[in-house]
């Protein structure tokens, strides 16, 4: 049994080793992200149930739209295992506001709108990689800026440790899972050359 393990092992071993030699072919990539659960969604779904929570419901959210986080991202392949690049994001959060009296009667405020937009420097770390398949792990830091009923600055991020990439030598998709200023699960079509 310990015999199959190991040889199970070293084929395992020789197929990493295999898929982390390909020659990237392809230095430089552009891809177009849409991601969903971001940290200003998160943001936002806490500040308003903390709202409600403190105000004992009378002050309330409806007509919430929440689309997700666009992004375009540049990254240079420095050898099998690492790249390094750069990504700028857009999203925003819209809602109208209202209070309720003690007879339940609605009275509009105004409406919530909230946009952030960040640019932030990049690394990828490749797990591995072949020509139609790989892995690898992204990290972003930089800054953002909020804008609705006034400006600010903010620290941004994203850390995603499981992310996959598929297709041809050309085009391929992607599917990232993280944390983040793009969101949780990230999906998106990136062009090599």
């Amino acid at each position: 049994m310990m015999k199959r393990i190991k040889i199970i092992l070293a084929i395992f071993a020789m197929l990493l080793v295999g898929f982390n030699s390909y020659a990237q072919s392809s230095k430089n990539e552009i891809s177009v992200e849409y991601g969903q659960f971001t940290l200003v969604e998160g943001g936002y779904l806490v500040g308003g149930v903390m709202g409600i929570m403190f105000s004992l419901g009378h002050f309330n959210f409806e007509n919430t739209i929440m689309p997700g986080s666009l992004a375009v991202e540049y990254n240079r392949n420095v050898n099998s295992w690492f790249g390094y690049g750069g990504l700028a994001s857009f999203e925003y959060v819209t809602s109208d506001t209202y209070s309720t009296d003690s007879e339940g009667n609605k009275t509009y405020g105004d409406k919530f709108n909230l946009g952030a937009a960040t640019l932030m420097p990049t690394t990828h770390f490749f797990w591995f990689r072949n020509p139609t398949f790989g892995m690898y792990s992204k990290l972003g830091v930089g800054l953002g800026v909020a804008f609705g009923s006034d400006t600010s600055l903010f620290p941004a991020f994203q850390v995603s440790p499981v992310c996959m990439e598929f297709g041809g030598d050309k085009v391929k998709g992607l599917f990232e899972l993280g944390v983040g200023i793009q969101g949780i699960a990230v999906l998106g079509i990136k062009r090599c050359f």
